[in-house]
Parts: C-alpha cells; sequence; structure tokens
C-alpha cells in the first residue's frame, strides 16, 4: 500500500467510525435500527475491520498501536448503553428493534444516556488518535513510509 492509499485508507475508517458513532446515539434517541446497527465488537465494525485487516500495515507505528484501547472501550460502552436500555437479553432485544422506533423507559433512557457522554469522550479520543497517526503518516517521505511495510 502506498501512502496515499493509506491516508485514504484511513480516512474511510475514520468516516466509518463517526457513521458508528452517530447510530449509537441515534439508538438512544430510539430510532428505527437495522442490522448494521446492532452492537458488535470492536473487530467487527467497519473501523475495527480496516483496523486489523489492512490498516495492520501500519502497526509498527506506536500512534497506530494506541489506537486499539480506546476503540476496544468504545465497544464496551456502547453495549453499556444497549443493555441500559434493552436489559441483558440482547437477542431478544434486537428481534424486536428491527424496523421499529423504540420507546424507552424513562430510567433506562436516563442511564443510557449518562453513558453516552462516556462513548463520546472516548471516541472524541479515539478521533485524537486518528488525526495524530493521519499528521504521522503525512509527515513521513515516501522511502520511509514504504519501508513500513
Amino acid at each position: 500500500m502506498n501512502k496515499q492509499l493509506a491516508l485514504q485508507s484511513l480516512r474511510n475508517a475514520k468516516s466509518a467510525h463517526l457513521q458508528w458513532r452517530a447510530r449509537a446515539q441515534a439508538l438512544v434517541a430510539g430510532v428505527e435500527l437495522d442490522e448494521s446497527s446492532v452492537p458488535v465488537v470492536h473487530t467487527d465494525c467497519k473501523f475495527g475491520q480496516w483496523y486489523y485487516g489492512p490498516g495492520q500495515d501500519l502497526a509498527s507505528l506506536p500512534t497506530f498501536r494506541a489506537i486499539d484501547t480506546p476503540h476496544e472501550l468504545l465497544h464496551a460502552v456502547y453495549m453499556k448503553i444497549f443493555r441500559a436500555l434493552h436489559g441483558k437479553d440482547t437477542r431478544n432485544a434486537l428481534q424486536k428493534l428491527f424496523g421499529k422506533k423504540v420507546d424507552f423507559d424513562a430510567n433506562r433512557l436516563a442511564e443510557a444516556k449518562s453513558y453516552m457522554g462516556e462513548l463520546i469522550d472516548v471516541s472524541r479520543t479515539l478521533l485524537e488518535i486518528i488525526e495524530q497517526l493521519e499528521k504521522e503518516i503525512k509527515e513521513m517521505d515516501d522511502a520511509e513510509f514504504e519501508a513500513l511495510g
């Protein structure tokens, strides 16, 4: 992968993360969901598929490795939100959700909203690291970048 393709791939992954975060916020708002909005482990979301797949070409960079912990934490917080809204039986909750607007119990919604602040904070941390990584890649000359692989 050349430097420009790596940067484009990183930007696409960042965009996927922002879309994922928006769906998490929509979940708390009670909007309709489809299967792509189901809580997923950090390796299965589009960002995770990039990070644990093609992104591994950048694994020698400390900034890249710094992404792992906040990304995994982000999904853990997302699961807290989902469970706050739907309880522990996620399979049954998912069957009820698809294609329906959901109204949540006020207590459950308040708990989920409290986690949403945590999710946004972790997301900001993740985005800052991604931006640092992008800057680091941009500052490399082509030969330096090619030496990564």
